[in-house]
C-alpha cells in the first residue's frame, strides 16, 4: 500500500503565503520612515526634552530589531523578490543613519562652525 505524503504541496504553500506576508509586512514598515521623518521634524528639531528623545530612540531601534528580522527572510536564495531585499537593506541603512544622527555623539558648535567656514569660505 502506497502513502501519498502531502508534504511537498503543504510546503510550497505555506513557503508562498510566508513569501507574500514578508513582502507585504517590509513594505508596510519601510513606509515608516516618512512618518518618522515628519515627527522628527515635528518634535526632535527644536529642544527635544529627555523622553522624546528616548522614546525616538527606543523606536528607532525596535524597527531595526524588526528590519533584521525581515532581512533574514529576504536575504535568503528562496527569497523571489530582489527589489523588496533592495529596499529592506536600504530602509535598514535609513535608520542606522537616524539613530547615529539623533543620538551619537554630538559635534561642538566650534567644529561646525569649522566645516561651514572650509565649505562656504565666502559667506560670513
Amino acid at each position: 500500500m502506497e502513502i501519498a505524503i502531502p508534504a511537498p504541496t503543504l510546503v510550497g504553500n505555506l513557503e508562498k503565503r510566508l513569501l507574500t506576508e514578508v513582502a507585504l509586512a517590509a513594505e508596510e514598515w519601510s513606509r515608516c520612515i516618512p512618518a518618522l521623518t515628519k515627527w522628527e521634524d515635528d518634535h526632535l528639531l527644536d529642544n527635544p526634552t529627555p523622553d522624546l528623545l528616548e522614546a525616538h530612540k527606543t523606536t528607532i531601534e525596535r524597527l531595526m530589531a524588526f528590519g533584521r528580522f525581515i532581512s533574514l527572510i529576504a536575504s535568503q536564495p528562496i527569497f523571489p523578490d530582489r527589489l523588496t531585499s533592495e529596499m529592506v537593506a536600504a530602509t535598514q541603512v535609513i535608520l542606522k543613519d537616524k539613530l547615529q544622527m539623533w543620538h551619537g555623539p554630538r559635534m561642538s558648535r566650534e567644529e561646525a562652525n569649522r566645516i561651514l567656514s572650509a565649505c562656504f569660505p565666502n559667506e560670513s
